[in-house]
């Protein structure tokens, strides 16, 4: 059996770090109330539809948060390259 390398599991470990980032960077309680509460959606939404779409639905959530994690530190002054 050839090991498999988890990708899914990569993207959502690199949007929950830039998360905690983005957590840290933020300046107000409502940048981080937004910041924290987006993954308890998305992980909300995951589990509403059966287990295939469900984990399309999260791992598209997921992808969409590490984004906008991103353009938020950018638009804070970091630079991500």
């Amino acid at each position: 059996m050839v090991p498999q390398i988890p990708y899914a599991a990569i993207g959502v470990g690199i949007a929950a770090i830039m998360g905690i980032w983005a957590f840290l960077v933020a300046e107000t309680i409502k940048q981080r109330a937004v910041i924290a509460g987006a993954p308890l959606l998305i992980i909300l939404a995951g589990s509403l539809f059966r287990p295939f779409a469900g984990q399309l639905v999260a791992l598209i959530g997921w992808v969409l948060y590490g984004v906008g994690c991103i353009i938020f530190l950018r638009l804070n002054g970091l630079e991500i390259r």
